[in-house]
């Protein structure tokens, strides 16, 4: 009887399928990669949302927001970010005041590192009427946000999402000034016309000084 001989792959057929496999397993890491970085940014998102929810309950409470300068997470392992010479970090100082409106300090879901933070800042030359918070986000197709908000980092290059009315105040009324490291909102930096809103709006500036009624 005859047997038939058996034929295995060739080299080329292996490499065929090694590439396809390869292909694949590529196409694989892209897509959940690209899923994870857009988990991420909603997460971002939905994080500013909750912490402006309780500024504004703090705000209804206090008449006021924090009276907390450049607070910001880090990679310090407390959680609380730089300290600036302070007791402590001032996020977890923002979370204290906030204490009554969200359970705890809320950080970057990329966790502690410095590459992706969370920034707030609120000032005494409005008595505090008004704040600035803002995120770094991560996917392309969220950069829009950035451009679009009206705040400092809208310059074409994204990431950067700003909410909150100081932002949008220092580049407007103050001409083009970063809210994070200027005091544009206190009528001086630029000197501001007799008459021009503070950036809490509850306010204008009265020979460079945010006077209240």
């Amino acid at each position: 009887m005859k047997q038939l001989k058996q034929q295995g792959f060739t080299l080329f057929e292996l490499l065929v399928v090694i590439a396809i496999i390869g292909l694949l397993s590529s196409m694989t890491t892209y897509f959940v990669n690209n899923a994870r970085i857009r988990a991420r940014d909603a997460r971002r998102l939905s994080d500013m949302r909750q912490i402006q929810s309780a500024l504004e309950m703090y705000y209804d409470d206090n008449l006021y927001y924090p009276q907390i300068k450049q607070a910001r997470t880090g990679d310090e392992v407390d959680g609380c970010g730089p300290d600036d010479g302070e007791p402590q970090g001032k996020w977890c100082t923002l979370f204290t005041a906030l204490s009554d409106y969200i359970a705890k300090p809320i950080q970057d879901p990329k966790g502690l590192q410095t590459d992706f933070r969370y920034y707030y800042d609120a000032d005494s030359g409005d008595s505090y009427q008004s704040y600035g918070l803002m995120c770094r986000l991560e996917h392309p197709a969220n950069f829009s946000l950035a451009d679009n908000d009206g705040g400092f980092y809208n310059l074409g290059n994204g990431e950067n999402y700003e909410v909150g009315s100081q932002p949008p105040y220092c580049m407007n009324m103050g001409m083009g000034q970063n809210w994070w490291s200027v005091d544009c909102w206190t009528c001086i930096n630029p000197p501001a016309p007799d008459g021009t809103p503070c950036a809490g709006g509850s306010g204008m500036c009265v020979s460079g000084v945010c006077v209240f009624f």
